[in-house]
């Protein structure tokens, strides 16, 4: 039974009849049965939202146009037009090539391991020996062979299914097959499940020996261990481990320890471990064990409200990226609509923590500049006395620079951002002294008043245009490509 309760009921009375009547069937049920019903909903709208994720991963990413207007702050967004993106068949061989590759990765990964350690492990494989000449006949055979695995390659492409080209630190690089059918391989190499599967590899000697309940054991506690400790290290100016995992983010901000335990055994459990004899036991272990814990043990809205924080959080520092980006190329109006809404967003996680969201100062700073670049631009448009330029100068004050100082007087203000704000209420304030033209001081006497007195109005943030998800990895260096840049080194983006 799936409810959804985000929905607005109907008014109409049969409507109202049936909801009160499914209503009161849920209240009749047992806690268990309550329980239980809320957690497959919660796993339900997971589910959609992975999927909806999978779907815009399909469409590149879409920069804005500097010809198009500026961003409207007090407006409701329009629905964005994506360009419709062909997706790349592959054949069933290869796809069964693709998966052979990848076992074989994985398994060289765990084989390094036992032998050498983590470093050995972690390291880039070595390059794979040249193949040895084949005999001529072999080569004719070959090449008699090849129109005909074409054709059946073209008959057996999946529609369904493309390939993409990703680097793992545990396996290098490596194509990846992501189909309709729930198995997606790039999710089973991200740097999360890269952690579940050398766990598991770690225990192949407890589960060769005492069985597949306790290699599970032995795995969890070495990725719970790895995790704890990596959630120790001191953040750089380079880095931030918790885009790296969500259980750093729990463990830095203290999330109760069954919110912890629990997640990190649905990684256990994730369905894409199902490379081997091995993985697949333990992953039926964790699925049978996460069916055992009742209503008693897991209140599910905690541990949902802790996922859709660290959700937020994910968010937040990806349009403070992205922001970044647009900063260093010069785009100040895109830009100063992604850092806006990542502080606003921001203070939202702040206030349940200092550790909760992303570091404030990075976030006003930008946002700062962002503001008197284009405050600047705003007034040399307005000095030249076209109308066109005038009215695009004029647009930019209205719709972006006068809503973010609102906003920004609505929060808790810090000096440097009034010392901004100051400077440029006087700049525009100095025309008033001077001999210009009627139809300029027609349009200071419509705006001036609003980027003196902001009490009157009421500001409906914007939220900028979609940006395609992220993995952790590439979050992870995307974050040490901009901080890098923004001291001091020439702009770097890692798409």
């Amino acid at each position: 039974m799936y409810i959804n309760d985000k929905l607005p009921h109907c008014n109409t009375e049969a409507a109202q009849s049936e909801s009160d009547q499914m209503l009161g069937e849920l209240e009749a049920l047992s806690v268990e049965l309550k329980h239980y019903i809320q957690e497959d909903n919660w796993r339900f709208e997971q589910e959609v939202e992975e999927w909806e994720e999978e779907q815009s991963c399909k469409i590149p990413q879409m920069e804005s146009s500097t010809n198009s207007t500026s961003q409207d702050f007090s407006t409701s967004p329009e629905p964005s037009v994506a360009s419709s993106h062909g997706v790349r068949c592959l054949s069933s061989e290869h796809a069964v090539i693709v998966k052979e590759q990848t076992a074989q990765a994985i398994a060289n990964t765990a084989h390094a391991y036992e032998k050498s350690g983590v470093e050995a492990a972690l390291s880039e494989p070595k390059k794979p020996e040249p193949k040895k000449p084949m005999p001529p006949e072999a080569n004719l055979a070959e090449q008699s062979e090849q129109p005909q695995k074409a054709n059946d390659a073209e008959s057996a492409a999946q529609p369904n299914s493309e390939v993409s080209e990703v680097e793992i630190p545990s396996v290098g690089r490596i194509l990846v097959r992501s189909d309709a059918d729930g198995y997606d391989e790039e999710v089973m190499l991200s740097p999360a499940m890269q952690g579940v599967i050398l766990a598991i590899a770690k225990a192949r000697q407890t589960f060769d020996r005492d069985g597949s309940e306790a290699g599970l054991i032995k795995a969890f506690h070495e990725e719970y261990s790895r995790l704890y400790q990596l959630a120790k290290e001191s953040p750089t100016s380079h880095s931030d481990p918790r885009l790296q995992h969500v259980l750093v983010y729990f463990f830095q901000n203290e999330a109760p320890k069954r919110v912890v335990e629990r997640t990190l055994l649905e990684q256990f459990a994730d369905k894409n471990l199902s490379y081997d004899e091995r993985s697949i036991s333990i992953m039926k272990v964790a699925q049978a064990k996460l069916k055992e814990i009742g209503p008693d043990d897991m209140n599910m809205e905690e541990y949902k409200k802790w996922h859709e924080d660290y959700s937020l959080f994910r968010k937040v520092s990806v349009y403070l990226l992205t922001g970044l980006e647009l900063y260093q190329k010069g785009k100040y109006q895109e830009a100063l609509s992604y850092l806006v809404y990542a502080y606003q967003s921001n203070t939202t996680l702040l206030t349940k923590g200092p550790r909760r969201g992303v570091k404030e100062s990075v976030i006003a700073l930008y946002r700062r500049k962002c503001l008197l670049e284009l405050n600047a631009k705003a007034a040399s448009l307005f000095e030249t006395n076209d109308d066109h330029s005038v009215t695009e100068g004029i647009n930019v004050m209205n719709e972006l620079i006068i809503p973010c100082i609102h906003l920004i007087i609505n929060n808790d203000i810090s000096k440097d951002d009034l010392d901004a704000i100051e400077i440029m209420r006087k700049h525009w304030c100095s025309y008033l002294g001077q001999d210009i033209a009627e139809n300029l001081q027609l349009c200071l006497g419509e705006f001036l008043p609003r980027l003196l007195d902001p009490s009157a109005e009421i500001i409906v943030l914007k939220e900028p245009p979609t940006i395609r998800p992220n993995s952790p990895y590439d979050l992870c260096s995307r974050f040490a490509a901009v901080m890098e840049s923004i001291q001091g080194i020439s702009a770097v983006t890692v798409k």
